[in-house]
């Protein structure tokens, strides 16, 4: 044999060794496909703005409210049979152990009114190590007293959940993913229906939780006494002994005004505090003040940007954002908050080119467990009323317990670790958060989205929309375009940055890792009215397999 085909031969053997090695190390890995088949087919546009629509992180629950809406429901139903479906098919991300908020803006009303009814500390004073009152329950009911049509009755929006609890739905990967990554805090044993014979169930399994379809149904039957009292409460009360009866059954949710400022021409409306639609807004105001459409083609210089802008709303937030209904000397107006003047103070310590020191990020016990697991999902009916919701248990699965079929959430870990803090732990006050839903409207276009992320949510919020209204991107493309996180000095990227650019953020300061995973880095859910281009139309993030569906008024 010639030399130069042992040499050929050699080298054949060495790279097939080589990619045989990269391949069992993940180094070439295509991202795992998730399109588990529901038989649901995303729609993204119509050509007329009478039309409705959903966009949620799961086909099944786009179905459900679809379905509604063509039976005759409005905004309110669907998102209410949106919302007991998300926490059947994502038990890891909400459900009836944990709670949210919601923004409704009919079509032609001048803002939104926002629905909270998010987890609270126990009235009586109780400190459970994690578990908060749920409240989407109750939530759910006030929104359909409220707001739902004479069409449809509670029972019929929640038929569906019930349906898929006891018959069974397709696990896709992401969920039998999160099992992976949340068992260790859950009692496998107990849980047959998520790890049959002691193991995590597989993609395309049929998963059947026939104790989460009691729990349903005692919902469906007595409505919020069904779960804040009866065999619900007492399973809930069994299991955490610290609580009293009366602080399931004093449970209340609210109403209130949306936090508000403007930014590339739109009224910004977001989540009020305790919640981070200040952080949002804050940051959106200041990368236009600090001109940053500028640095579209010097990512450098975006990336650095968003990243001073970020630690300066998240500091802010820790030290003037929290439950508005228990005074603190520290808590500040939401519109002295989200001013130009203030926020422009904010943006002039910024240097274009030099890294700030001493920000916080989070003050909270979460904060050494890192959560990541909301949902969201958007909505428009036919009358041209939009929603845009953010619902959560906090962590994978909340606290990992599992009462009555559902996940308890872990909220009380949102408070603040120090007693002097405006988020303090106090009878009946909700904790801080990061969600953000949020509904952008400037008379031509109104565009509902949201994202879940933990404490990425407004840094991914303000990329997506910067880009967006900012960079002119396309929706689809804002969403699609790979991102990435900064937290003091360091910055976690979506994919690997140009060498030039590395380079340049090094001499900065900062240290670069990529993470590849792309759950942390968010989803996106939009949907947008465009009445100037009589159109609506959908956007959803496949980082965490959303779909929307529109369709046009016959």
């Amino acid at each position: 044999m010639g030399n130069k085909k042992l040499i050929t031969i050699l080298s054949i053997v060495v790279v097939a060794g080589l990619l045989f090695i990269y391949a069992k190390q993940g180094m070439f890995d295509k991202e795992e496909s998730t399109d588990t088949d529901y038989g649901v087919e995303g729609s993204e546009t119509i050509n007329s703005v009478d039309g409705y629509g959903v966009s949620a992180s799961h086909p099944l629950a786009v179905k459900a409210g679809m379905d509604v809406l063509e039976k005759g429901g409005n905004a309110a139903d669907a998102a209410i049979a949106v919302s007991y479906v998300l926490g059947v098919v994502e038990p890891y991300g909400s459900g009836v152990g944990g709670g949210g908020e919601m923004l409704v803006l009919p079509n032609g009303a001048d803002e939104p009114t926002v629905y909270e009814y998010r987890e609270v500390a126990p009235k009586s004073g109780a400190k459970p190590e994690s578990f908060a009152i749920p409240g989407l329950v109750k939530g759910m009911d006030d929104l359909k007293k409220d707001l739902g049509s004479d069409s449809l009755e509670m029972k019929d929006l929640i038929a569906p959940a019930i349906e898929y609890a006891e018959k069974g739905f397709k696990a896709d990967s992401h969920l039998v993913d999160r099992l992976k990554k949340g068992s260790h805090r859950m009692d496998v044993e107990a849980l047959s229906e998520f790890f049959p014979d002691g193991s995590i169930i597989e993609v395309n399994d049929i998963l059947k939780q026939p104790k989460l379809a009691e729990t349903l149904r005692a919902i469906q039957d007595k409505g919020p006494d069904g779960f804040y009292s009866g065999k619900v409460a007492k399973q809930i009360l069994e299991h955490e002994t610290k609580l009293e009866k009366e602080d399931l059954t004093s449970y209340t949710a609210n109403k209130g005004k949306a936090a508000h400022g403007e930014f590339a021409h739109y009224d910004v409306y977001a989540a009020p505090p305790p919640l981070a639609g200040v952080t949002l807004i804050q940051s959106l105001q200041m990368a236009e003040q600090l001109n940053i459409a500028s640095t579209e083609d010097n990512k450098q210089d975006y990336i650095h940007l968003i990243g001073e802008i970020s630690k300066r709303t998240y500091d802010d937030r820790i030290k003037h954002v929290g439950d508005a209904r228990f005074p603190h000397p520290d808590l500040t107006d939401t519109k002295e908050l989200t001013s130009d003047d203030y926020t422009k103070e904010m943006a002039d310590t910024i240097s274009p080119d030099k890294l700030s020191e001493d920000y916080e990020v989070n003050d909270s016990i979460s904060d050494e467990e890192d959560h990541d697991n909301t949902t969201h999902f958007v909505i428009v009916d036919k009358d041209g009323t939009m929603v845009s919701a953010t619902h959560t248990l906090g962590n994978f699965f909340g606290s990992g317990a599992n009462v009555g079929g559902f996940f308890l959430n872990n909220q009380m870990e949102n408070f603040s670790t120090r007693d002097d803090s405006l988020n303090s732990i106090e009878p009946e006050k909700t904790p801080r958060s990061f969600t953000s839903p949020a509904i952008l409207t400037n008379g031509e276009k109104t565009i509902g989205i949201g994202s879940p992320g933990g404490k990425r949510i407004p840094m991914v919020m303000t990329e997506v929309l910067i880009r967006h209204l900012l960079f002119d991107e396309p929706l689809e493309d804002a969403i699609a375009a790979k991102r990435f996180y900064i937290e003091g000095n360091d910055i976690t990227t979506e994919t690997e940055l140009d060498k030039d650019v590395q380079s340049g953020l090094r001499a900065r300061g900062y240290e670069i890792f990529p993470k590849r995973d792309p759950e942390f880095y968010g989803g996106i859910q939009a949907l947008v009215i465009d009445r100037k281009a009589d159109a609506i139309y959908g956007a959803a993030d496949e980082r965490r397999s959303g779909i929307s569906q529109v369709k046009e008024n016959k």
